[in-house]
């Protein structure tokens, strides 16, 4: 095998109350990397297509680069690999660093014999997001790769899909307002009052619960996060003001995806998706902000090989 294209969708980290522990796969966005062998034992890569600029090229720098060199590592391959990237998730908070980092390291596994399992790939993406964001969390990584709504233990280097909500819709809608991991978790509390820890755990687990019972309504109603949310509220201009836009709207709820600046909600209700979407867009209009709006349901399937030969 000389060539594999691989494909990892986005994701929604934390979820609410799940910080770091929580991760989500969606549908419609995603990220391609296609890897070849090359001559030398470098990894290399060779273009970005789409995204922004500020994206690097240099392999130690950019999450998909490392990954690849994680894994070729843990294989001991002998032979190196030229990637291509194809980025197409917009904005920041949908997992785009981390879907990166799962494509590529699917598609070098697959191109050197498929020699590690799903799971030991998992430390792999962990190790590229933590050298570019300075923060150890496998909740967007594990969810690409995984596909549906996981729980991660970064300390255990372990996470596990606990299935989908075949009902529920996710709203996300994207500002083009960047907001940088690295300072979204530099202004997270050090300390935090017990009630609240508590108050997170049972929202968390309620939203567990709720996967294993596949009620999109009490998932919903359980994104709730009174720790993360309230420090990173003043990262994304109007950001209160969205989410009392897309509850009003008939949103079950809503809150910050990932580090930010997306903001997504969920429903129950096809018909309501679009109206939700438009109430969250408006506001961020009237912050003098254009935003783009996704509509999605849970990516049951994470990474997945589109081509090899």
């Amino acid at each position: 095998m000389k060539i594999v294209k691989a494909f990892a969708p986005a994701s929604i980290g934390n979820i609410g109350p799940g910080f770091d522990v929580l991760g989500m796969a969606i549908t419609g966005l995603g990220d391609i990397v296609t890897a070849e062998k090359s001559r030398g034992r470098e990894v290399v890569i060779r273009e970005i297509k789409g995204g922004d600029r500020t994206i690097p090229l240099e392999a130690d720098r950019n999450t998909a680069g490392i990954a690849a060199r994680e894994v070729i590592k843990l294989i001991k391959a002998k032979q190196g690999v030229e990637l291509t990237i194809q980025k197409n998730i917009p904005g920041t908070g949908l997992g785009s660093s981390a879907a990166s980092a799962v494509a590529a390291a699917v598609a070098v596994n697959v191109l050197f014999g498929n020699k590690l399992d799903r799971d030991e790939l998992i430390p792999p993406c962990g190790v590229a997001e933590h050298t570019i964001s300075g923060g150890y969390f496998i909740d967007n990584v594990a969810a690409s790769l995984l596909g549906g709504i996981i729980v991660s233990h970064a300390a255990q280097r372990q996470a596990f899909s606990i299935g989908t909500i075949p009902d529920l819709i996710v709203v996300v809608v994207t500002p083009y307002h960047s907001v940088l991991t690295k300072i979204s978790r530099a202004v997270l509390p050090d300390k935090v009052p017990l009630n609240l820890v508590v108050s997170n755990m049972a929202f968390a687990a309620t939203m567990v619960a709720a996967v294993a019972q596949k009620d999109a309504r009490r998932f919903g109603l359980a994104i709730q996060d009174g720790i993360v949310e309230p420090a990173r509220a003043h990262l994304i201009p109007g950001f209160q003001d969205v989410k009392a836009a897309a509850l009003k709207a008939g949103a079950l709820g809503s809150s910050i995806s990932g580090a930010g600046a997306s903001v997504f909600a969920v429903t129950d209700r096809t018909s309501y998706a679009k109206k939700i979407g438009l109430a969250m867009q408006k506001i961020f209009q009237q912050h003098g902000i254009s935003s783009t709006i996704t509509i999605s349901r849970i990516d049951k399937h994470g990474a997945r090989v589109l081509r090899a030969r």
